[in-house]
Parts: structure tokens; sequence; C-alpha cells
């Protein structure tokens, strides 16, 4: 009669409070031999910590610690465990999907305990299921993978063949094994993690600078006006930027534009549409027809869902006039000085990208008198909050803004980007923060 062996579930110590030399008790500790198989094959393990070629090694070097027909390593993705790699005592790769039993590494993943069963096939007596039977394994032993409290995943081999008989001597082995190598995979999975997030944070810094490079670099310089810009993102990149763009003689663009989100996609759209709409401009130079052209591009090419508000201001130098176009965008604050009152400029018009075909159209000219300051912003700046939750609001910009009439554009923008700060508690930034201040200087 057939009789179906279970070594037992545990090897003597368990592997979530014990050493590794803990493991190496009874059997295992008698046989000089067998130990000195079990540091050699850790040293493999530990010899190279690039994880795909971990992985291999480790598999490979159970088979051969073992003498057992197949590996297999398992680790968890998310809460299911996966087959991470299969091979052979030839050290050739099996499919992903191989058939094995499923029942087995389960069984010890959720109990965190290793089992051994010798002529495997012949009993049901554990409940592990029919794939035993019909794969009619002699042989399997799995071990969990554990880190402190965490099982990571486990090692599962088998056999065919009677030739290799697996004893209690060679489940302590295999744990022991087991309990470096949890700890060796674990460290290469933080290992590469750190190097990929190290990978994409070096990315994103040279988008940043890219998207930096894209800003003016200082301030805009035409006769009888003081304007200075500035833009802060809440994130290595960001989806808010500024411009001036010369359009020939005594002409310049004014822009202030925020793509909704934050992150590298927004960084992208805003530099599509920054090329775009200087493109367009230099092409026709009717703000009202380039926004046209610019928000048919968006709403047809871009990522749907995504759209962006701007506002654009044509400044005449000479005849010191704006005439804007209003894309779905804060409306600007123009602070009239003789009068000490402030205007919006709101001219009605929807975001670009959300209705294809829609038609802009520009404002009346907007006169520029001496003292008088636009105040151009994102809502970054209105929208920050304090810990009780109030907004910093377009009022107190606005009385900033009074406050320090007789100061720089670029004064003004330091006093308010510092307002904002302290208002939120120097909090991190939720939203990125752009504005141009432009003071009528004569």
């Amino acid at each position: 009669m057939s009789i179906r062996r279970d070594t037992g579930v545990m090897v003597p110590g368990d592997p979530s409070g014990d050493t590794f030399a803990d493991f190496l008790t009874g059997d295992a500790r008698k046989d000089g031999r067998n130990v000195n198989i079990l540091l050699q094959t850790i040293a493999a393990v530990n010899s190279n910590l690039e994880l795909e070629i971990l992985i291999v090694n480790v598999v490979d070097l159970t088979l051969e610690l073992t003498g057992a027909e197949r590996g297999i390593l398992l680790l968890y993705d998310g809460e299911h465990l996966k087959v991470r790699m299969a091979r052979d005592g030839r050290r050739k790769n099996l499919p992903p999907n191989i058939t094995f039993s499923h029942s087995v590494p389960t069984r010890v993943a959720k109990e965190g305990k290793a089992i051994c069963l010798l002529d495997a096939a012949a009993g049901g007596a554990m409940n592990l299921g029919q794939s035993i039977a019909d794969l009619k394994l002699m042989t399997v032993m799995c071990v969990p993978l554990r880190v402190k409290d965490r099982i990571i995943g486990c090692l599962y081999v088998d056999s065919h063949v009677t030739s290799k008989e697996f004893t209690k001597a060679d489940l302590t082995l295999l744990n022991a094994l087991a309990y470096q190598v949890a700890i060796t995979l674990d460290n290469a999975r933080l290992l590469e993690h750190y190097v990929e997030k190290q990978r994409i944070q070096q990315g994103l810094f040279i988008a940043r600078d890219i998207q930096r490079a894209l800003l003016p670099a200082g301030p805009l310089e035409v006769p009888g006006l003081d304007v200075f810009g500035i833009s802060a993102g809440c994130e290595e990149t960001s989806g808010d930027y500024f411009d001036y763009i010369r359009l020939g003689e005594g002409r310049v663009g004014l822009v202030v534009g925020d793509v909704a989100g934050h992150g590298i996609g927004a960084a992208m759209f805003m530099a599509t549409a920054r090329a775009l709409l200087r493109a367009f401009l230099y092409a026709n130079s009717d703000p009202a027809v380039t926004l046209g052209n610019l928000n048919d591009f968006l709403s047809e090419d871009m990522e749907t869902g995504r759209f962006m508000t701007l506002f654009y201001g044509d400044l005449d130098v000479a005849s010191r006039t704006v005439t804007y176009v209003r894309a779905g965008h804060n409306p600007p604050l123009l602070y009239r000085r003789a009068s000490d009152t402030f205007e919006e400029l709101e001219a009605p018009g929807v975001a670009l990208g959300m209705v294809r075909g829609f038609r802009y159209k520009a404002s009346d000219p907007v006169a520029l008198r001496t003292g008088d300051i636009l105040f151009l912003y994102t809502d970054g700046i209105v929208e920050t909050m304090n810990a009780q939750k109030e907004q910093f609001g377009i009022e107190r910009a606005a009385e900033l803004v009074r406050r320090h009439r007789d100061r720089s554009s670029r004064d003004l923008c330091d006093i308010l980007r510092r307002e904002v700060d302290e208002f939120s508690g120097h909090a991190p930034q939720q939203d990125d923060l752009t504005m141009i201040l432009a003071r009528a200087t004569s």
C-alpha cells in the first residue's frame, strides 16, 4: 500500500522571529556538507541585486539545493500570488501558466508555514487540491518568503521521480534559504523601485528645467511700462504659464494660462499650447482669430478632458491700450490710480479645448493711464486656503495691490507671493501660482 508522509508544516523555530542561525538545528547542523551547500547558495543569491537576474538565480539555486525537477518562485502582486519565475532542473524557463499545485503555496502564504509532502499523489488528507494527483507528483516542498511580519511570496519545488526523497533536513535547508532569499528579494525590489523613482525624478527635473526655460527670464522692457511676472509650480512641472510675445514694432502680447490639473501631463499640454499660440499669432495677429484656431486644435487633438483657461492681452505700446480676449480665465484686475478703484476685465469666452468651433471676440481697447496697474493671475493665488479653510481671495490681493501701488511690479509680485505663503501657514502649495503685474509709469 502506498503511504503518504507529511514531514510537518513547520521546521524547528518559527521564521517570523528567529534569526538565520536558528534554522541550522538538528540534522542540518550535523550535516556539514549540506550547511556548506546552503552557505554557498546564499552567497550566490546575494552576489547580484539586479532583480531579474536575482529571481533566476533564486530558482536555479533552489533546484540545485533540493535536487527537485521543477522550481517556482511566486511573489505577491497586490493581494494575489503570481508566478514570477518557473524553471526546470536543466535551467530552462517554464511557461508562466505552468500547471502545479496552486493550493500548496496558497496555504503556505496564508498560514506562513512550510509544507513538505512525500508520495504526494497518494492521499488527499490535507485537502491540497486535485492537481497533485493529476500531475502524479511524488514530492512537493513549499516554504514562505518572509520579511519580518510580511509574507512576500513562496518558494515551491516538486518532482515526479522518487530518486530524490525530501527529508525534514531538506525542508530545514530550504526554509533557511528562503529566510535569506526573502530579505534579498525585498531589498532588490526596494532598490529597483528607488532607481526607477530616481529615473523618473531626474526626468521631471529635466522637464522642469525645460519648462522654466520657456518662461520669460526677466521683466518686459517697453517704454512707459513696468512689467514683471512670476510662475511657481506646486510640483516639479506646472500647468501654469505666462509669456510676453513681441509682435513687431510697438505691440506685445501679455499671456497668462492655466491648464486643468498638475504634473507632466498638464506641463506637456501647456508647452503645446504655448508653441501653437505663438505660431498662430505670427500667422494672424488678430487675437480673437488666433484663440479660435488654438481652441479648435486643442479640442480635436489633445487628451479628452484636458482644457486650459487663458487670458491674452494685446498691448499697443504707443497708445498705451490693451485689447484682450478671455478664454474662461479669471478676470484680471485693473487698478485705476486716479479714482483709486478696480475694474475687472471680464469679456466672455470659454476655456480652450472644451467647445470646438467656438469663436472668440476681442474687447474694445482699454486705456492704461499713468499709475494704473494691470494684474493678471491664475486661481492658485486667490484659492489658496489657510488652516481655517478660508480662501486668500481676490479682495486680499486687490488690497495688497492698492497698498503697495507705488512699488515696482517685481516688488508687487514678491509681496503677493509672500503674503499668500504666510496666509497658508507656509503649507505646501496645492496649486500653481502665476501672475503678471504691469504698471503704467508715464
